[in-house]
């Protein structure tokens, strides 16, 4: 038994019902896995079979010894002991599906690198944080609704299957996590051809929760006639508007070469 190190942010699942919920969620059979933080390898060794090859990230050296030794006799698993946000996915040669019991300190980062390597990754299936979850697959005009989320549902077609109680873990943590896959599109749903900008426009909107759109645009002329041909509300707060509105915001402001 190796004893878990809180600096890593491990908790590992440890309730049955649970683990086989991810498991029958998953569709590996052929395909090449890279599991992030596998731990003990309880995931790993269900999914072995099924999968062509597999990749276990795992940054403790402890626990990068143990599965060496659990899955010594198996071709096809390949231990990595590595930060996952310092891999270089690209190196694999392989596009993957990517499963991970992720630490919550690094759900931030973690959901940036997948994006940025996506093309190396057909979907993810990640346990994060049950309040982080939410605010990946929120709606506008709801509480959790971010620019997280505009940035993560602009790559990707994010689903949540299911909550899983803080006591499904050891140690047990102060929350609940939520199972859910990013299906990332092979080029963006909605295309906009200034996409740094586009962000930009959009942090710059919720870092000013409380201040209406109209507001937000100074150098804008005419903003009455500028918000109205775009069909959107110029008294509306960041968080009630849609991605598709902020896309609109940008081309627009591309078109004029105002930047902010």
């Amino acid at each position: 038994m190796i004893k878990q190190k809180h600096s890593l942010g491990q908790v590992f699942l440890k309730d049955k019902k649970y683990i086989e919920r991810i498991v029958s969620a998953l569709d590996v059979k052929g395909k090449n896995v890279l599991e992030i933080g596998p731990g003990e390898g309880v995931l790993s060794s269900r999914i072995v079979s099924k999968a062509n090859k597999l990749y276990c990230v795992e940054i403790d050296p402890d626990l990068c010894r143990l599965l060496r030794d659990k899955f010594k006799v198996i071709q096809s698993v390949k231990i990595i002991c590595s930060d996952i946000l310092n891999f270089p996915i690209q190196k694999l040669n392989k596009k993957v599906v990517v499963l991970g019991n992720v630490p919550y300190y690094i759900s931030s980062s973690l959901i940036d690198y997948l994006i940025c390597n996506r093309r190396y990754i057909y979907s993810a299936h990640l346990t994060l944080q049950k309040e982080f979850a939410r605010k990946l697959t929120a709606v506008p005009a709801t509480k959790p609704y971010c620019a997280l989320s505009c940035y993560a549902q602009y790559y990707s077609d994010i689903n949540r299957y299911f909550d899983i109680p803080a006591g499904a873990f050891k140690p047990t943590p102060k929350v609940d996590s939520t199972f859910i896959s990013l299906e990332f599109y092979r080029k963006p749903r909605y295309g906009c051809k200034n996409e740094v900008f586009l962000f930009k426009v959009i942090d710059s909107a919720f870092s000013q929760p409380r201040k209406k759109i109209v507001n937000l645009m100074p150098g804008v002329k005419n903003k009455c006639d500028f918000f109205s041909r775009l069909n959107v509300d110029p008294n509306a707060r960041p968080q009630e508007l849609s991605l598709v509105d902020y896309i609109k915001i940008t081309q627009k402001l591309s078109a004029n070469k105002y930047f902010l």
